[in-house]
């Protein structure tokens, strides 16, 4: 069982189905979300950091038109705080962006989706992993700094992913991607790697 995997690749890169709790009160309720409070200030430096180096941060040579202004105009922030509500994880958390990152990465490298159950696993293990580095004794600059990087990966893959969806070639192409990438960063081969409930 690959129950550690996500939770070891969290921490290397510093990467139920019940009832829904708000993502504000879950992030702010548990240690384990290590919370921060958001600065507009840090997200405009972020995007502004980042918008025009999107080939130093992924190997995945993007199809859709100039990704970086899905960056620019901030319509990253409403792609990935719809997916972390989808997905039950918590906003303004490094825990729940890092999960969110490990979960995207999983799901484009393997061609399957994750139930809610193994997005809650991939969190749980997360928090745990991610209480052991350093990242936990950091800012909320420096965690949101972190957090940030991950989302805006995470949604112009999901993004991407959805250009590409009627080729089953792009498709491909970009699940190596992807995987490539995740391996990188995180040092795990998510191929390899099953997710647990």
């Amino acid at each position: 069982g690959g129950g550690t995997a996500a939770g070891r690749g969290a921490a290397k890169r510093a990467g139920s189905g019940g009832k829904k709790t708000p993502p504000t009160s879950r992030a702010s309720a548990s240690p384990a979300a290590l919370a921060f409070v958001p600065s507009g200030e840090v997200t405009n430096q972020i995007e502004a950091a980042l918008a025009p180096r999107l080939d130093e941060m992924v190997s995945l040579r993007f199809t859709m038109d100039d990704p970086s202004a899905l960056i620019r105009s901030a319509a990253t922030r409403s792609i990935y705080r719809r997916e972390l509500g989808a997905r039950n994880l918590p906003e303004d958390s490094l825990t729940g962006a890092t999960a969110l990152f490990l979960a995207v990465g999983w799901e484009l490298a393997n061609g399957r989706k994750l139930s809610p159950a193994q997005n809650a696993a991939i969190y749980r293990q997360t928090g745990a992993a991610l209480r052991s580095t350093p990242l936990a004794r950091k800012t909320d600059a420096d965690r949101q700094q972190e957090s940030e990087m991950r989302l805006i990966v995470s949604a112009l893959w999901l993004q991407e992913a959805r250009a590409r969806a009627s080729s089953s070639g792009l498709t491909r192409e970009m699940s190596d991607s992807v995987w490539e990438d995740v391996r990188t960063i995180t040092g795990n081969d998510m191929r390899a790697y099953t997710v647990t409930a």
